[in-house]
């Protein structure tokens, strides 16, 4: 079972709760990951862990505190509060969500192990057999991850009551859903671009920013607004959003740039490449690649294959789409053995770590806290 908490009260409140809670655990996901092959890889071996986690903490604090304690206060108590209740040392905390930061800087990513990074997919009522509109997603991300997901209800007290699936130590989250309706979730995006800038490692991480739609807004629109308008995005982020009246979309982000696709038929699709005619430039060139070990691979061909995979499977259920439907869409393997490029994804050092299934109407979150090929799906209703 996918672990549970429940916060309540002010951001400070609600931050010391989660810091209290799982204080233990979050000292547990620290010792693990940072003693993990993942983080070798991307590390020098010659550096001592206690500096490299001092200048990761330097790093986070200098390109992420003025913007959250500038535009997200509310996201920045909580974040300082639950470092307090955990009694983590230091600017550690601030090292802790830069990784989500840096595991999208081009200028170190392609020594990085591959991170598939997520999938979407969205049927609407013209769509579905019972008229419901339906949010999948696919939580697609290092393996070493997997044990730390926990499901949150955060219960605020001038903001809305929301549903989300993160990691023990995160403030933000990567899905969600409000007491309006409203669900988003957050897949990747990997920028390419320095001109227009695409990606920089000043800003605001996009879990962050998801957590703030939750709290803030009540339809897609007031979230497609908030997330354009927001002046400090650090790296690229997909962002999907569907609300009760089913106006549904996924707004593609650079650091700078934003572009949005619409459903078609009552369906949709969305990995981590961009897809718009306006971002199109911003996706890796095909001729970089990932390397670690045996694998020698390129970091967009995952993306487009379980894209192209996802739309044949939606296409070939339309009219006739179910919660089953979808639940076998997140779990397919194209009738082969799993891998980095199958939908729920088996990678070596990646793969689907959750899967989240929202009903808007009926405020319904299913999550599973491993792949949805070999999980049932938890239900919570806010």
């Amino acid at each position: 079972m996918v672990d549970f908490i429940k916060i309540r009260g002010n951001p400070t409140e609600r931050g010391f709760q989660q810091g209290e809670q799982l204080k233990d655990k979050i000292h547990n996901t620290f010792d693990i990951v940072f003693h993990s092959k993942m983080f070798s890889e991307v590390t020098s071996k010659l550096i001592p862990l206690s500096i490299i986690k001092l200048a990761l903490g330097i790093m986070g604090k200098k390109n992420l505190k003025k913007s959250l304690q500038q535009l997200l206060p509310n996201q920045y108590k909580k974040m300082k509060a639950l470092s307090r209740a955990a009694e983590i040392k230091g600017r550690l905390i601030y090292g802790v969500y830069f990784i989500e930061v840096m595991s999208g800087d081009p200028k170190s990513l392609y020594k990085n192990p591959p991170v598939q990074a997520c999938s979407m997919i969205f049927a609407l009522p013209e769509a579905t057999s019972d008229k419901l509109m339906i949010f999948g997603r696919n939580y697609d991300f290092p393996n070493v991850l997997q044990p730390f997901q926990v499901v949150r209800e955060e219960i605020p007290d001038n903001a809305y009551k929301n549903l989300n699936f993160t990691q023990y130590p995160f403030i933000g989250c990567h899905m969600g859903m409000n007491e309006k309706g409203l669900a988003i979730g957050y897949n990747y995006g990997r920028s390419w671009k320095k001109k227009p800038l695409d990606f920089r490692l000043k800003g605001v991480p996009g879990t962050f920013i998801v957590q703030e739609v939750l709290e803030t807004c009540a339809t897609t629109q007031e979230a497609v607004d908030f997330i354009t308008k927001f002046t400090a995005r650090a790296n690229g982020c997909h962002f999907g959003l569907m609300d009760t009246s089913g106006d549904t979309c996924v707004i593609e982000t650079t650091s700078t740039r934003h572009a949005i696709r619409k459903p078609e038929d009552g369906i949709l699709a969305h990995t981590n490449h961009y897809q718009t005619e306006e971002l199109k430039d911003a996706n890796l060139p095909e001729y970089v690649r990932f390397k670690m070990d045996d694998m020698d691979i390129s970091p967009i061909e995952s993306p487009i294959r379980r894209y192209q995979r996802e739309i044949e499977l939606l296409e070939k259920n339309k009219g006739q789409i179910t919660m089953n439907t979808i639940k076998s869409i997140l779990s397919d393997h194209e009738n082969r053995e799993p891998d980095d490029f199958t939908v729920c994804t088996h990678g070596p050092s990646a793969g689907t770590l959750g899967s989240i299934i929202v009903l808007p109407t009926k405020r319904e979150f299913w999550v599973t806290d491993n792949h949805p090929c070999s999980s049932e799906y938890e239900k919570f209703v806010l």
